[in-house]
């Protein structure tokens, strides 16, 4: 047990040693010898835990993945009326609130994207996302039953690319993009939602057809 608790310490201090690097140089700083060298360790125990730079940026991706299902997952749980628009404007929300947490989410997920792996890596977590929309917006009778999936993913690709834009020059965002982001996808989507998708349907009643 020693053992592996120093194993897993010394992992965490090399990833937060390169998170540091991510929000002060940039994703071209981290490489596993100035990560080494900011975790205070040498560069031969960083090769024990990490194969390459691109190792390290997948382990962070992970971690950025599984925080961001989390605070979307508490903010769509806080909703007390379920429509299209307020789906949308919380699920960008909780992506904008962790960014402001963690700057270097901004530059992991937009400059991150150095090896196929990790591209194929986010796609696929878009394209799980996208899917379990699509399940919860038809079965609760917010978009039509017969609204083709694709419609969905294309709405998280374009989701994705509307925040690369707003945070391509700012850690911190440009509202305006992200307003007018917010607006174009509710549009798209309200092609598709039903009346009450439209209009917003409560949470006690999204809750029973839900459950069932």
């Amino acid at each position: 047990m020693p053992v592996q608790r120093r194993s897993r310490e010394r992992v965490e201090q090399i990833l937060v040693a390169a998170e540091q690097l991510l929000v002060s140089e940039g994703i071209d700083a981290v490489t596993t010898r100035e990560v080494a060298k900011r975790a205070d360790v040498p560069v031969a125990t960083l090769y024990q835990y990490f194969a390459d730079r691109a190792d390290i940026v997948s382990a962070l991706i992970e971690r950025h993945i599984l925080s961001m299902d989390e605070r979307i997952g508490a903010a769509l749980a806080t909703l007390e009326t379920y429509s299209v628009r307020t789906i949308v404007e919380a699920t960008i929300a909780a992506y904008r609130a962790a960014y402001r947490d963690h700057p270097s989410h901004v530059v992991l997920w937009y400059q991150g994207r150095v090896s196929p792996a990790i591209g194929a890596m986010i796609k696929a977590r878009n394209d799980q996302l996208a899917a379990r929309f699509h399940v919860f917006a038809t079965s609760t009778g917010l978009t039509d039953p017969d609204v083709d999936p694709a419609v969905v993913r294309l709405a998280y690709d374009v989701a994705d690319r509307i925040l690369e834009v707003a945070y391509r020059e700012r850690l911190e965002g440009e509202d305006r993009i992200v307003d007018e982001g917010i607006e174009m996808l509710v549009a798209y989507l309200e092609r598709y939602a039903t009346l009450a998708g439209r209009g917003g349907i409560s949470a006690a009643q999204i809750r029973s057809s839900w459950g069932r």
